[in-house]
Order: C-alpha cells, then sequence, then structure tokens
C-alpha cells in the first residue's frame, strides 16, 4: 500500500485517535511539515508491523517488544512536536 494514494484523514486517523485533543494541529502540521508528516507515517507503518507481528502465531517476542518501544517513542516524539507547534 503506498501513502500518497490515501486521502490525508486516512492517513493519520490513527495519529488523531491517540491525540484527539490535537485534530486540527495535527491535520494543520501534516500538511505543511514535511518532518511532521514523515514521523507520522513512520509511526503509522511501525503501528501495522506491531499489529502483524501480534496476530503472527509464529510471533517473534522480542521483534515485537522492539517495535512496540519504537512506537511509544514515535508517539513522544509527535506529541512533543504538536505542542512545540502550540506555541
Amino acid at each position: 500500500m503506498k501513502f500518497g494514494l490515501l486521502p490525508m484523514n486516512t492517513k493519520i486517523i490513527s495519529i488523531i485517535q491517540i491525540f484527539p485533543d490535537f485534530e486540527e494541529k495535527i491535520g494543520f502540521l501534516f500538511q505543511t511539515d514535511e518532518n511532521f508528516r514523515d514521523l507520522c507515517l513512520d509511526y503509522i507503518l511501525c503501528a501495522s508491523m506491531a499489529l502483524e507481528m501480534k496476530n503472527d502465531a509464529l510471533k517473534n517476542d522480542t521483534k515485537l517488544m522492539e517495535y512496540e518501544d519504537l512506537q511509544r517513542n514515535l508517539e513522544e516524539e509527535i506529541l512533543q512536536r504538536i505542542m512545540k507547534n502550540e506555541n
């Protein structure tokens, strides 16, 4: 799946679900800030990989933990970017 083919709101819905109070800001940053957009797309890919690993019958718990840690770190970075741009 290529992200470029999806409508903008489809791409960031998972980010908005995590930070619903910042929906407008997330949409604005996603449209105007390439670094923020890349960060969100990295998060979406990471979350997708973690979910896929959770559902895999032959899951690798170590790899899953790495993806979950990365997912949390990306969430924190996204929130920092949102808050930085709130001021």
